[in-house]
């Protein structure tokens, strides 16, 4: 699923008002592609890029529109902080949520980053994955 590849959704999944697209961001192929099996068979629309910039170029150039950023904290090259500022920039407005391995470092993302709705610790429960890229009226701060 690298490249870019969108995922069809599942059928019957919603494109109404309410309708949930992730831009899955992780440089583990192995995690990336995890994560975008669970949000598909849960009938969540999912793109995935293994880097930043792809991730930046797909919104820019109109290949994904998503309602969700959900990128790892930790990648090389572009960091999740970096591209979440450069994707609100891109996307207004679009919920950021973030997954790491490492605790110290979600405890900081979650500490100073009021544009993160939520930041996910590896390894990620299904049920916590999929409440995190839903809108909800407060969201998680898991």
């Amino acid at each position: 699923m690298a490249g870019g590849e969108q995922r069809e959704p599942v059928p019957g999944a919603s494109h109404a008002p309410g309708h949930v697209s992730v831009l899955v961001v992780d440089d583990e192929p192995g995690i990336r592609e995890w994560v975008c099996r669970a949000l598909d068979r849960s009938g969540i629309e999912a793109v995935a890029a293994e880097t930043g910039r792809e991730a930046l170029r797909l919104v820019a150039d109109g290949a994904a529109h998503p309602s969700v950023l959900l990128t790892d904290l930790e990648m090389p090259s572009m960091g999740g902080v970096e591209l979440a500022a450069r994707m609100e920039a891109l996307r207004p407005g679009i919920r950021i949520v973030m997954m790491t391995g490492n605790a110290e470092r979600a405890a900081a993302a979650r500490e100073r980053s009021p544009m993160v709705a939520a930041v996910l610790d590896k390894p990620i429960l299904i049920a916590d994955l999929i409440a995190a890229v839903r809108p909800d009226p407060e969201p998680a701060r898991r």
